[in-house]
C-alpha cells in the first residue's frame, strides 16, 4: 500500500487550464506524461510507487486530456505546445528540473 499523499491542482497555458497532480515531496522531481488521448490518472500506481521511493512526482493531463481544457485550435496539439505545457507546468510547482518520463 503507497504511503505517498496525493495532492490536485492546475495551471494556465496560453490562456488555457490544465490539471496536475502531485504525490510524494522533496527535490528530486518526476513528471510523468500521459500517452496520447489517455488521461494523467493511468500513472497513478507508478507515480505513488517513485513517491514512496522518495521522489516528488507530478502527473499532468495536457491539453485536450483527462479533465484540462479542450480548446478547439488545432495548433495546439502538435508535441511542440506539449512540450512547453510541460515547462510552464514545472514552472507551476517550483521545479527548476525534473526527470521527463511517461508513455
Amino acid at each position: 500500500m503507497s504511503l505517498a499523499s496525493a495532492r490536485q491542482g492546475e495551471f494556465q497555458h496560453d490562456g488555457h487550464r490544465l490539471d496536475y497532480t502531485e504525490f510524494g515531496s522533496g527535490d528530486r522531481w518526476v513528471v510523468l506524461i500521459h500517452g496520447q488521448l489517455m488521461p494523467r490518472t493511468m500513472h497513478e500506481p507508478l507515480a505513488r510507487a517513485l513517491a514512496d521511493a522518495g521522489n516528488h512526482v507530478v502527473t499532468v493531463d495536457l491539453l485536450g486530456h483527462g479533465t484540462s481544457d479542450r480548446p478547439t485550435d488545432p495548433k495546439l496539439y502538435w508535441m511542440t505546445d506539449f512540450a512547453r505545457q510541460v515547462v510552464d507546468l514545472l514552472d507551476a510547482v517550483g521545479a527548476d528540473r525534473a526527470i521527463i518520463g511517461g508513455t
